[in-house]
């Protein structure tokens, strides 16, 4: 009973305390949906990491292989079981980026990445990227969406100590 009484009476004052302090208390903003006009997604986790991964390139049409300036993509990870990232950018130049970073205790080997591309004119592409310290890979989910894909339009690789830089343009269909 006096445990009881000590936990009610605690944080009665703790509650007041906060109150008559006059000290703000803010909530930070939450980075599940954030939306930005810049051409870069950081995915990186809070933790250190040793091996940093940044896939970039273009979003061209798969016939004529111009750029598209207006397109919207949107990424989701799952950094954890319960909580999903989700961040999408509106690119008006046809690039993206995209960053990560894995550590060297070697218990996370990829990252799953699901992606949506939308653009006026064009199908959406839904589909999933793998992110590993060798480079990025895609699904087969894009021959689904653009049966003329080539292979020579696979992520090229490019593999240093600490970094490793993947390039990969988005082949979007008319619709």
């Amino acid at each position: 009973m006096k445990r009881r009484k000590f936990v009610k009476n605690l944080s009665a004052f703790t509650t007041g305390a906060l109150v008559l302090s006059g000290s703000n208390l803010y909530a930070l903003e939450s980075d599940f949906e954030t939306k930005t006009l810049n051409t870069s997604i950081d995915l990186t986790p809070l933790s250190i990491y040793d091996k940093k991964i940044t896939l970039q390139g273009n979003f061209i049409d798969s016939e004529t292989l111009e750029p598209i300036q207006s397109v919207v993509l949107k990424a989701k990870i799952k950094k954890n079981r319960f909580i999903p990232l989700s961040k999408s950018i509106t690119s008006t130049n046809g690039s993206y980026t995209i960053q990560t970073g894995f550590s060297s205790d070697g218990n996370k080997i990829n990252e799953k990445v699901t992606i949506e591309i939308a653009a006026d004119g064009y199908k959406t592409l839904s589909s999933n990227l793998y992110l590993s310290i060798d480079g990025c890979n895609i699904h087969s989910d894009i021959w689904n969406y653009n049966p003329k894909f080539n292979i020579e339009h696979c992520p090229q690789n490019n593999v240093n100590e600490s970094t490793t830089i993947s390039t990969f343009d988005f082949h979007l269909v008319k619709n």
